[in-house]
């Protein structure tokens, strides 16, 4: 397909390959794919899932998830019990657990390797938890069990945004509260592509199903190298529209926020380069962020410049 070589052509403007795990775990989820870990002694296993949930917990005291809101979220969340929406190996979970003094908290994500890592690290700082496997659509809880929901750059992946707030809502006391924070589909540079390019925008250029095919493809040229990290296959699974990703955009998913379920204690809505971790550190986007703010106030381009969408919803 013509379509798919240039797509190709294009990602290949800003090639990028991530580094061997061998070298050092990172924040990749793909390091549990590679052969330092598949075949690794259990000592080295568990020593490479602890780096793993150093480096989410390191990051995460480095840049708080205090400024995606604009407040302070230990008044709301001290003496909670809380669940971590897609906890990865669980240092994020812990780290928010530490800096707003919560009650309890639990985990969960789909890989089994995630929940041990997790685990292991909890009970490393002892820290009261518990962590399930489990998916967003399907939460391991009885009613009306927790106080809080926290999620960070999750909801972009579940297979059914609507089953998973349905799913948060159901498990959340009344008054209890969804903290949410996800890019939308059309962020310049969320378009999970990132193992092969860091070129931006591509998505407004090319289809997903082109795309995804585009990018399986310049992996499978690179050979048994990025075997730990290529995807599976070159066609969209059904409820993708671009490499792992669902496609939700800030309309859609307002559209789905029913005023009969929730009520909006805050919705951010701050524009690319006034916040984040790369935001902090590059002075071009802070010059930038006043631009874009305006930008980000208008329908249609919000979905471009808007950083991420952020919300705090309430269970009625």
């Amino acid at each position: 397909m013509m379509s798919v070589q240039l797509a190709k052509s294009f990602m290949r403007m800003r090639e990028v390959v991530p580094a061997s795990p061998e070298g050092g775990v990172g924040e990749l989820q793909e390091v549990f794919r590679h052969r330092v870990f598949l075949e690794g002694t259990d000592t080295d296993r568990k020593s490479i899932m602890l780096e793993s949930s150093r480096s989410k917990y390191e990051s995460e005291l480095a840049y708080p998830w205090d400024h995606y809101f604009g407040t302070d979220l230990m008044p709301l969340l001290s003496g909670k019990v809380a669940l971590d929406l897609g906890c990865f190996t669980g240092g994020r979970s812990i780290a928010w657990f530490e800096r707003y003094r919560l009650r309890f908290i639990h985990g969960i994500d789909v890989a089994p390797e995630y929940i041990e890592a997790a685990t292991q690290f909890a009970a490393l700082r002892g820290i009261p938890s518990r962590y399930h496997l489990a998916t967003g659509e399907a939460l391991p809880f009885e009613d009306g069990q927790l106080d809080a929901v926290l999620s960070f750059d999750v909801f972009e992946h579940v297979q059914s945004v609507q089953q998973t707030l349905q799913e948060c809502h159901r498990i959340l006391k009344r008054g209890g509260r969804l903290f949410v924070v996800f890019p939308s589909y059309f962020h310049p540079t969320e378009h999970h592509l990132s193992l092969a390019t860091r070129l931006p925008c591509i998505h407004y250029l090319f289809s997903g199903k082109t795309l995804v095919r585009a990018y399986h493809e310049i992996l499978q040229e690179r050979g048994a190298d990025a075997g730990w990290y290529r995807r599976s296959s070159p066609q969209l699974e059904r409820w993708e529209r671009g490499n792992t990703i669902n496609g939700t955009t800030l309309a859609k998913f307002r559209r789905l926020i029913r005023p009969s379920d929730w009520n909006i204690r805050l919705h951010s809505a701050r524009p690319i380069g006034s916040i984040g971790r790369n935001a902090a550190k590059l002075r071009a986007a802070a010059l930038l962020s006043p631009a874009f703010g305006l930008a980000a106030r208008v329908p249609g381009l919000q979905e471009i410049f808007l950083h991420r969408i952020t919300y705090i919803l309430e269970k009625t």
